[in-house]
Parts: structure tokens; sequence; C-alpha cells
């Protein structure tokens, strides 16, 4: 499985109405320090819903 197919199968167990961080998600892929490497992934794909996922800027 590549890198990218274990970003996603992170991000779609993310139940609805919850987020998580792009260092969340990298953590629970075993990429500790690459939360940018998730957040390319989501913004090159349409079939995941990335707004699940918030960067470190984001104000909830």
């Amino acid at each position: 499985m590549s890198t990218y197919d274990e970003i996603y199968k992170i991000v779609y167990q993310i139940p609805q109405g919850r987020v998580a961080t792009y260092g969340q998600v990298a953590d629970l892929a075993q990429l500790y320090g690459k939360a940018r490497l998730v957040g390319y992934a989501l913004y090159r794909v349409d079939t995941v819903s990335y707004h699940v996922c918030l960067n470190t800027y984001t104000v909830a």
C-alpha cells in the first residue's frame, strides 16, 4: 500500500462531525513529522473529503 493510500484510509475513518489535524493523521500513518505530506496528499485527490482535516493555521 502506498503512503497516500494509507493517508486516505485514515481520513475515511474520521467520523462525521469530527476533525483531525494533518499532524494527527501523519502520526496515525506512522509518518511522524510529515503533516505537510498529508496536506499535499489530500489536496491532490477529489474523492477524499479533506474538510475533516485541519492544518495548524485553521481556527475552529
